[in-house]
């Protein structure tokens, strides 16, 4: 800011001075200014805001006055304006931005037009109209400051020292008039003055460098028009000569860094040169330890650096960049007043961020905290605010993301709504029209999918041919306009089947991969796109060759290493699909690589829930990868594809639970620090809380290195790794184990007996469909009058359809009648009651009347069940956790059933149940025994049992016990051991599977609501058996034990649904 008037700095004497001197009748308009002067000059030193008011307050007593000098008038109104300015950039209140207009306007009137101070007021006038557009939008003061400009400008004729600022800030305004309404000339014309400025000023002028930096940003926006490089490059150059003359200490150094920063960051965004980022960070990160905390731009600084630690998150895929970028944003927002007129692009910065981690790691308080953000910044942008469309497209998109996880369609319709107004707003000319009519298109596109009109999808096209023509060749939103266009043709071809539309999207997918060279992060995107519509053609028309191309497409985007990883895991497992459908030899190699990069994608997500959202979008990959192998009569692989790809979540975490006693006999300084980074990261991995991303990125990188170290061990090259079938298949030691793969390839079961080779059996009539209607039958409630009947009839087909042709070869294989098998299901069938199959007719044999079932979600978790298996024990520590109310009276009796077969039993009851002592009684206890209520939620890891005064324990609260004691569980509770059967089945997300994964070697479970009095009823006839000799109670008899309680109740008569409702887990 420039203050008319001597440049010299007043010590406090001399004020104290001037405000003792007027005596009664000299309260001069001279003395105030003088005065208001001294406080202004002073205050750009101290940047105190108690300095700028006194000025003000001192230069408003002069205008009180009644002086008759119109020159000093002029002066004292001009001064005024220029600190109520300051004043309302620095505390945002827009009042002080309407009066600082109003006296330059009143400086102006006061100045005759041959006044020498006559430009230096109409470029005061024009600078502060100017900043009043940028906050309120009116085009009429942008006009306005471009003809005071241009005024000025008159003043100063060829040769006038002046006439090199006027040049530049009619530039900067004429810059600011084009990227509003996208008028060629106006860019034209600022381009030309500022190169009218270098060739006028001399080398030794104290503004060039100022100059310079003008220039260089001016090419910077020419370059975005016309997509020339050469602009681009120009601007760098002018913006590291600029800097060259700003040597440290230089007040203007940190301003030109950022700069020269973001002209950087334009070029690598054009290139892909990623020295190019690594520079512009360097130079933020300068431009920051510059702007010390107090400086009045370090919040710019703050806000320019996270911007770029967000993108070369985009590229590298570091999540200590984004997690820094979040801080920096959050810290620039913090310094930030309420009133400030940058805070809605500080609101909008941080939202996009967050949506940024949404995508990344799924976790819905990022996105919801996003929007919140979004609308906070579009609440405070006032209609006509240049950055208002801005505001709406990035809520919109917000909106839509949320949308697509939720599917609640009030979101959808909003972001329509605002895209389309954020498109009004994007005149024609508008520099982000482009943008506009795109995410319009991709919306209208949205709705098309949703509703099915045929109306949206022609009106998707419209807004994508008009922003591609907008995106002339070297437009860096060009390939994504391809893109996007590309994608709604091949829509509406497979809706109408015109050609040409297949025709033109097969040549859009084209040039928007032209344009992503290797390297090029959203080179899979483009590739996937094209083995897609090659795909289409192939299945509409049956050209030979089409399919190849696909699959050709399909393999290199999954095996291209700068591309995301979601990205090339679709592409992987759509190459593994489109293989597998034409039996090709390729596909093996797909589901090992779609598997591969699962795995690798779930280590870079640092909680369950997030990890859980990845496997919902890839759920059947593992089945259909070991219905191939069953078919190419690779059944070995087909168990090892199913154990690679199943309950991963319980698998990836107890990795870190695994034993090391080995690698401790072996290094126990590894073994220690492994221990310790492992337990902090299983500790983190189920948190909620998304806080703790940051530690879990340092812990992983730290968990890789150590896991390496310990790989090096001899007989540890192993360590953490897939199982290998060789030792998978001693699962069978004990009794033969059934895993039954569900696939829409195919339906098949593997059947693994000790020291026999593979048995597999096609079951033709199981398909997901199939099985889905049965659970669907299941699913009703229990108080209907045809429950049972509806029951009958799914045990029948899951005799019929499964369970008989097992039996058969289980028999045909000698295993006898009375033995103990166990199942390992998939898909739908991990919630039905395989055990309890039947034909359910006179004189025939059920499932249960011929065999023993147990059930196990992997084969690991059978084989980590029975490893240094206690012996049998007559002095049991037995917990029982009960929570008795009105609606489930019967918990205390089977607390004294319980009682009545075991002396040593700990009781937690009434308001000792609460979750603090319930986890506490785990830790210490062998045995447990739950009697309370079972509750599902729709989000499985927030299932939870009833404590004391309704306190929840849920499913997760139970997955974060260590519990080195547990042998035996019996939860009689409802949904015990049911979870997600629709979106996540095959990765049993119930409360059995958390206590088994806490430790629990043996459980029994219930698959849907108890009825009252089966509780007892059970835990009689079970305790009866497993303390039928109280010296050698053996855990191994819990599934015959409950087998025996069952048969029990059916003699009984009791209901159907009563019995097959419990179920045994584990040994």
């Amino acid at each position: 800011m420039d203050v008319s008037g001597p440049n010299i700095i007043v010590g406090l004497d001399v004020i104290e001075a001037m405000e003792e001197k007027p005596i009664k009748g000299c309260q001069t308009m001279e003395h105030y200014f003088d005065l208001g002067l001294t406080f202004h000059q002073r205050y750009e030193h101290t940047h105190q805001q108690e300095e700028l008011g006194s000025a003000i307050i001192n230069y408003k007593n002069g205008l009180e006055t009644s002086s008759t000098d119109k020159d000093l008038l002029g002066l004292l109104l001009n001064n005024l304006g220029l600190a109520l300015l300051t004043q309302y950039q620095r505390l945002g209140n827009l009042k002080d931005l309407e009066e600082a207009s109003f006296r330059h306007e009143e400086a102006l009137d006061s100045c005759p037009t041959d006044h020498p101070d006559r430009h230096t007021f109409l470029s005061n006038l024009a600078n502060v109209v100017q900043i009043r557009y940028k906050q309120l939008g009116e085009i009429k003061d942008l006009e306005k400051a471009i003809e005071s400009h241009e005024k000025a400008l008159d003043l100063h004729q060829l040769g006038h020292p002046d006439r090199s600022m006027s040049l530049n800030n009619l530039a900067a305004a004429l810059l600011t008039r084009y990227q509003q309404l996208g008028k060629i000339n106006d860019l034209q014309k600022a381009v030309n003055c500022h190169r009218e400025v270098m060739d006028l000023c001399p080398p030794d002028d104290y503004l060039r460098s100022k100059f310079m930096n003008s220039f260089a940003n001016a090419l910077q926006v020419q370059y975005r028009q016309f997509g020339a490089i050469e602009d681009l490059d120009q601007a760098i150059v002018w913006n590291k000569k600029a800097l060259d003359l700003c040597s440290l200490g230089h007040p203007d150094r940190s301003r030109f860094l950022n700069t020269l920063a973001n002209a950087l960051q334009t070029r690598y965004k054009q290139l892909g040169e990623i020295k190019d980022l690594q520079k512009a960070i360097i130079c933020h990160q300068e431009a920051l330890s510059l702007r010390l905390p107090g400086h009045p731009d370090r919040l710019m600084s703050l806000n320019y650096l996270a911007s770029a630690l967000l993108v070369r998150h985009r590229q590298l895929g570091k999540m200590k960049d984004l997690e820094d970028a979040i801080m920096w944003n959050e810290q620039a927002l913090y310094l930030c007043l309420p009133s400030y007129p940058l805070r809605p692009t500080l609101l909008n910065n941080l939202a996009s961020a967050l949506q940024t981690r949404y995508k990344q790691l799924g976790e819905m308080k990022d996105l919801k905290k996003a929007i919140m953000w979004n609308e906070q910044a579009l609440s405070l942008s006032l209609p006509g605010n240049p950055l208002r469309s801005t505001f709406l497209n990035n809520l919109a998109n917000a909106l839509k993301t949320r949308y697509k996880q939720t599917g609640d369609i009030k979101d959808l319709k909003k972001a329509l709504i605002y895209h389309k107004q954020a498109l009004y707003l994007c005149l024609a000319g508008h520099s982000l029209r482009s943008m506009s009519l795109n995410n319009l298109g991709n919306t209208l596109w949205d709705m098309y999918e949703q509703a099915g009109k045929i109306k949206d999808l022609e009106k998707a096209i419209i807004c994508h041919e008009q922003a591609l023509a907008l995106r002339p060749p070297g437009h860096l939103g060009r390939p994504i306009s391809l893109n996007n266009l590309a994608e709604a043709l091949q829509t509406r071809f497979k809706l109408i089947g015109n050609i040409h539309d297949m025709e033109k999207a097969m040549m859009f997918h084209a040039q928007a991969l032209n344009l992503r060279p290797q390297g090029h992060p959203d080179r899979t995107i483009s590739l996937k796109n094209l083995g897609d519509i090659f795909q289409t053609r192939y299945e509409q028309l049956g050209i030979p060759g089409d399919l190849k191309s696909a699959i050709i497409y399909y393999k290199q985007a999954a095996f291209h290493e700068m591309s995301g990883l979601p990205d090339r895991l679709r592409a992987a497992k759509q190459w593994a699909i489109s293989a597998h459908r034409q039996q090709l030899s390729s596909t093996i190699s797909a589901y090992f690589l779609a598997l591969n990069l699962q795995q690798q994608h779930l280590a870079l997500l640092p909680s369950l829930l997030s990890q859980q959202r990845l496997i919902e979008k890839s759920s059947r990959l593992s089945l259909d990868a070991a219905s191939y192998a069953i078919h190419a009569g690779k059944p070995e692989l087909a168990v090892q594809f199913l154990e690679q790809g199943r309950s991963i979540l319980w698998s990836k975490i107890q990795g870190y639970r695994q034993s090391l006693q080995e690698i401790a006999h072996k290094s126990p300084q590894l073994a220690k620090e492994f221990q310790a980074v492992s337990t902090r990261l299983e500790y983190n991995a189920t948190s909620a809380d998304v806080d703790v991303v940051v530690l879990q990125r340092a812990l992983s990188e730290k968990w890789t290195i150590l896991l390496g170290e310990i790989r090096k061990l001899d007989g540890l090259s192993n360590f953490m790794q897939g199982i290998p079938f060789r030792d998978l298949k001693n699962v069978s030691a004990e009794g033969p184990v059934i895993i039954v793969n569900i696939s829409n390839f195919s339906s098949d079961a593997i059947i693994l007996v000790f020291n026999r080779p593979l048995s597999t059996i096609a079951l033709n009539n199981a398909s997901p469909q199939v099985l889905r209607y049965l659970l669907g039958q299941l699913s009703k409630s229990t108080e209907s009058s045809d429950y049972s009947r509806n029951a009958y009839q799914v045990l029948r087909h899951l005799w019929y359809a499964i369970v008989e042709p097992i039996v058969k070869q289980l028999l045909l294989l000698g295993i006898p009648e009375k033995s103990h098998i166990w199942w390992c299901p998939t898909s739908y069938l991990c919630a039905l009651p395989i055990h309890a199959a039947g034909p359910y007719k006179k004189g025939s044999k059920n499932l249960p009347d011929l065999f023993v079932s147990s059930y196990t979600p992997t084969l690991k978790s059978l084989i980590r069940a029975r490893s240094n298996i206690p012996k049998p024990q007559s002095l049991l520590s037995l917990l029982i956790i009960s929570q008795p109310d009105d609606t489930i009276p019967y918990v205390f009796e089977e607390a004294k059933i319980v009682n009545g077969f075991q002396k040593q039993v700990y009781t937690c009851s009434g308001q000792d149940a609460d979750k603090k002592n319930v986890l506490a009684a785990l830790q210490s206890h062998s045995w447990v025994h739950f009697a309370c209520h079972g509750h599902l939620e729709e989000q499985p890891f927030s299932s939870w049992f009833q404590l004391h005064q309704g306190e929840s324990l849920t499913v997760l609260d139970l997955a974060k016990n260590q519990l080195s004691n547990a042998e035996f569980a019996f939860l009689s509770a409802c949904h015990s051991a049911s979870g997600s059967t629709h979106s996540t089945p095959d990765e049993s997300i119930h409360f059995a599977a958390a206590l088994q994964f806490s430790g629990f070697r043996s459980i029994i479970g219930t698959l849907w609501a108890m009825i009252d009095d089966d509780g007892p009823s059970i835990t009689t006839e079970f305790h009866k058996y497993m303390f039928r000799n109280p010296a050698t109670v053996d855990l191994k008899d819990a599934a015959l034990a409950l087998n025996i309680a069952t048969r029990e109740l059916r003699k009984q008569h009791v209901p159907l649904e009563r019995w097959i409702n419990f179920i045994h887990i584990g040994l």
